[in-house]
C-alpha cells in the first residue's frame, strides 16, 4: 500500500520535471538562435577590443599632420588603401574594425591633430548589427560632425552613406541613411549617397561588390574611389 501510494505520488513531480526540461530546452534554443546574431556579433567585437586598442595606440603615435585628408570609420574603411589612392592629397586610414559610432566619437580627437583639410566619414553599419538605436547613432553621428566643426572649424566634412547589406539588417539601412542625409543638410555637408551604384538588383548588396555580405572586396572599393575621387579632387 505504501509503495504504491509512492509511485502515484511520483507521477506530478515526473511531470514537472519533464516540463521543466522542455522549457530549458526552448530557452536553450532561442539563446542560440538569439546567439547566432546579436549575442555572437557581440562576442566577436569583444574577441577583437585588444586589436582595435592596438590600432588606436599606433594611431595616437602617428599623429594627423596639417592639411591630410582623414579617412574615419570602420572595417570597410580600415581595408582600404587611401594612402596609395590619394598619396597628393596625404590620405591617412583612421579605419578600424568593429567600430560603432560610439566608438568613433570617443576617439574622435586623435583624428583631428593638425588639423586635416578634409575628414571623410563612413560609419554605422555595426551599431544596427549590435542593436544600438536608431535615434542613439543618428545622435552619435551629429556629435561627431559637431565636434569637428568645433574642434576644426576649416576642415571640410564628407559623410558617405552606410552601404546596403545582404542580411536581415538590409531594411534599417535606408532609413539611417535619410537621416544622416537630413543632418548633413541641416550644417551644410557634403554627403555622398552610394546606395545605387552598391545595390543589386533585389536591392541587396551588389554580389560582384562583395565577398562576404558586407565588405566591398577590391571591385567594390574601386566604386568607393570613383565615388570620392571627383569630391575630394575639386579645389
Amino acid at each position: 500500500m505504501t509503495g504504491r501510494t509512492s509511485r502515484v505520488g511520483s507521477r506530478p513531480s515526473d511531470g514537472r520535471l519533464a516540463q521543466r526540461i522542455l522549457t530549458l530546452g526552448v530557452i536553450g534554443a532561442a539563446w542560440l538562435a538569439f546567439d547566432a546574431h546579436l549575442g555572437s556579433r557581440r562576442v566577436s567585437r569583444a574577441r577583437e577590443a585588444n586589436l582595435r586598442a592596438r590600432i588606436r595606440s599606433i594611431h595616437r603615435s602617428n599623429p594627423i599632420l596639417p592639411g591630410e585628408t582623414v579617412f574615419l570609420g570602420d572595417s570597410i574603411t580600415f581595408d582600404g588603401d587611401w594612402e596609395a589612392t590619394f598619396s597628393n592629397l596625404g590620405a591617412r586610414n583612421r579605419g578600424i574594425g568593429w567600430d560603432t559610432t560610439a566608438d568613433v566619437l570617443e576617439r574622435l580627437d586623435e583624428s583631428l591633430d593638425g588639423p586635416p583639410a578634409t575628414v571623410v566619414l563612413m560609419i554605422g553599419t555595426n551599431d544596427l548589427i549590435i542593436n544600438v538605436p536608431h535615434a542613439q547613432t543618428v545622435r552619435n553621428v551629429a556629435h561627431i560632425l559637431d565636434h569637428i566643426d568645433e574642434v576644426a572649424p576649416d576642415t571640410r566634412i564628407i559623410v558617405q552613406s552606410v552601404l546596403p547589406r545582404t542580411d536581415r539588417y538590409h531594411s534599417l539601412v535606408a532609413p539611417l541613411n535619410r537621416a544622416l542625409s537630413r543632418i548633413c543638410d541641416e550644417r551644410e555637408l557634403e554627403f555622398i549617397d552610394h546606395t545605387e551604384r552598391f545595390s543589386g538588383s533585389d536591392g541587396l548588396l551588389d554580389p560582384a561588390l562583395h565577398d562576404d555580405g558586407l565588405h566591398p572586396n577590391g571591385e567594390g572599393h574601386q566604386v568607393l574611389i570613383d565615388a570620392l575621387q571627383p569630391l575630394l579632387q575639386r579645389t
